[in-house]
């Protein structure tokens, strides 16, 4: 893809997933009450729309913004690869444990699709056709494991604070704390097993 159309493609992908994060932010003020300091911390306990923010970013700055240093930073292999993880695991989650648990409607269900959806498959799509992978090394992993698992802390912490969870395989008060740990140290693995492939198989595909 000529590098006008991969740039073209990144403003599309950005600006839609921006806009469902805002519709998804607006949706927690109205469930919050207008409350915007609840809103904003409940926005940053899901790990979906964390990384969704990752993926906004990581197609709007280097399409806007090539030449600035996030464009640049956003722009390297590592980091690309780092945000397709996020979201991979973010749609493969959502959509085989927790979609059958609720049932969206309106602007929510327009939300949910372009979060859980849309975004991760444009980032795949990114990932496999608009992104260099040769440098691409085994040694890059643990640095990306880093967020998942400083998340899983965070999901922690502040559920015993507040008593909210965001998902219920870390809802420590319906099952226990020994098997939410058990719940998070799977969820590593697949982070690990899914990032270790697609760096094995993005070297393989970049020859």
């Amino acid at each position: 893809m000529r590098l006008t159309s991969a740039r073209q493609f990144r403003a599309i992908a950005g600006t839609a997933c921006l806009a469902a994060l805002i519709v998804q932010f607006i949706l927690l003020l109205e469930l919050l009450n207008g409350d915007v300091g609840a809103a904003a911390l409940r926005f940053l306990t899901y790990f979906t729309l964390l990384s969704n923010v990752a993926g906004a970013a990581a197609f709007l700055f280097p399409a806007l913004a090539p030449q600035s240093s996030a464009g640049t930073f956003l722009a390297r292999p590592s980091v690309r690869t780092a945000t397709t993880l996020y979201l991979l695991v973010v749609g493969g989650v959502y959509h085989t444990i927790l979609a059958s648990r609720w049932d969206p409607q309106g602007w929510q269900l327009a939300a949910d699709i372009a979060l859980h959806t849309i975004s991760p498959l444009a980032m795949l799509f990114d990932w496999l056709f608009l992104t260099p992978k040769r440098g691409l090394k085994l040694a890059l992993l643990p640095p990306a494991l880093l967020f998942p698992a400083a998340f899983g802390v965070f999901a922690l912490l502040q559920g015993a604070v507040t008593g909210f969870y965001p998902y219920p395989f870390v809802d420590v008060t319906a099952l226990g704390l020994a098997r939410v740990m058990l719940n998070l140290l799977m969820l590593l693995m697949l982070f690990t097993l899914l990032g270790a492939s697609m760096i094995i198989a993005g070297r393989r595909f970049a020859r």
